[in-house]
């Protein structure tokens, strides 16, 4: 049976995928019609975004598995170090004032608040004894 702070991670986790796919839908045409992304459709073609897309939640959700399913420490530390990157681009783009405004921004706190508390659960005695690590 799973521990209590690694079912809460699961649904933090998963809330955050959920989260970040439906900000992405709102805020497609906006991003696609960029001058960076012309420039990458123009070097790589239009399938390029799409396929990064689909190639950035099919490793959330297999981290999400490795993780919560199958309590692999080498999914959690990277699940970790995901956030912290995460958290670096967040605090980097606040420093340039080019945080999204309006529900985009509010969406990619509130995906930044869910990462932080599924990683916080990552380190509980109970998540820490379902990974085989002593305290």
């Amino acid at each position: 049976m799973r521990p209590k702070s690694i079912v809460t991670f699961e649904y933090c986790y998963l809330g955050s995928i959920l989260l970040g796919v439906v900000n992405a839908a709102m805020t497609w045409k906006d991003v696609n019609g960029t001058v960076e992304a012309a420039q990458t459709r123009a070097m790589l073609g239009d399938w390029f975004m799409p396929l990064a897309m689909v190639f950035g939640l099919t490793i959330s959700l297999l981290l999400w598995y490795f993780t919560a399913r199958s309590a692999s420490v080498v999914a959690k530390w990277v699940v970790v170090v995901f956030f912290g990157l995460s958290l670096a681009g967040f605090l980097f783009t606040l420093a340039l004032g080019s945080r999204p405004d309006g529900i985009a921004g509010i969406l990619s706190v509130a995906v930044l608040v869910l990462n932080a508390v599924a990683v916080w659960m990552l380190f509980r005695p109970d998540a820490r004894a379902w990974f085989g690590e002593t305290a």
